[in-house]
């Protein structure tokens, strides 16, 4: 799918994200890994990547398409920012679960879904709609805001 070049970096992020819940599937279902080893690589890029990829799609996305007339109602954009707030409950209790030496299977199989289908909602109907939704000049206007929240937080482009 093309995607437009202010959302192109979040697709990007995505493809790792995909990486990860489908090793985080796998290590629930016996077929890869240690558990507490693909927590810990969860964990590690959840906190080196997703939570700046979180980060710009609520600091600077959705305000952005906000000012431009876009419902913060809108129910996809509510279930993406509940999803949020729910993989980052399920990367506390992976923490959890890893520093007591006990990674529960259901808890990664549980983070691989819901990582999966909280991109597949942003790839299939969220950005969909923004690209409708928004002129040429907003998401101009988002992809240079995207370019300086990545230099402001001290990174490059990190999700």
């Amino acid at each position: 799918m093309k995607r437009h070049p202010a959302l192109r970096e979040f697709s990007d992020d995505h493809h790792r994200g995909l990486v990860h819940a489908l090793r985080l599937r796998r290590a629930a279902a016996g077929e890869g890994g240690e558990l507490g080893e693909v927590a810990r690589a969860f964990e590690r890029f959840f906190r080196e990547e997703t939570e700046e990829h979180f980060e710009k799609e609520e600091r600077v996305l959705l305000p952005v398409a906000e000012a431009a007339g876009v419902s913060p109602q809108e129910p996809d954009i509510r279930r993406m920012l509940g999803e949020h707030v729910e993989i980052r409950r399920l990367v506390r209790r992976l923490e959890e679960e890893a520093a007591a030496g006990n990674v529960r299977p259901e808890t990664l199989r549980e983070a691989g879904r819901l990582l999966e289908d909280h991109i597949r909602l942003e790839e299939r109907r969220v950005f969909p709609m923004l690209e409708r939704s928004l002129s040429e000049e907003t998401l101009a206007e988002l992809r240079r805001r995207i370019a300086a929240f990545s230099v402001d937080q001290g990174g490059g482009s990190n999700p």
